[in-house]
């Protein structure tokens, strides 16, 4: 068995956050959210619900095109 089919499946949003050397509290401040709710989102806990302009914030602090963005958030 691969390394990669024993590693937990990790959230889209997490792992660009990470590469980017960024913390939840980051993602949070940036878009007027707890750490807990972006948590929560990485996690597949809660949708995430945003309204356009935050939603634009976010793609601006991940550096995400609109080809970029995932389907979903949390884990697959």
């Amino acid at each position: 068995m691969s390394d990669d089919a024993l590693r937990p499946k990790e959230s889209p949003l997490k792992r660009r956050r990470e590469e980017l050397g960024l913390t939840q509290r980051d993602i949070g401040l940036a878009l007027g959210k707890t750490d807990q709710t972006i948590s929560n989102w990485e996690t597949g806990i809660y949708e995430p619900k945003m309204t356009p302009r935050e939603f634009k914030k976010l793609c601006e602090i991940l550096r995400w095109s609109l080809e970029d963005i995932p389907i979903n958030f949390g884990p697959p």
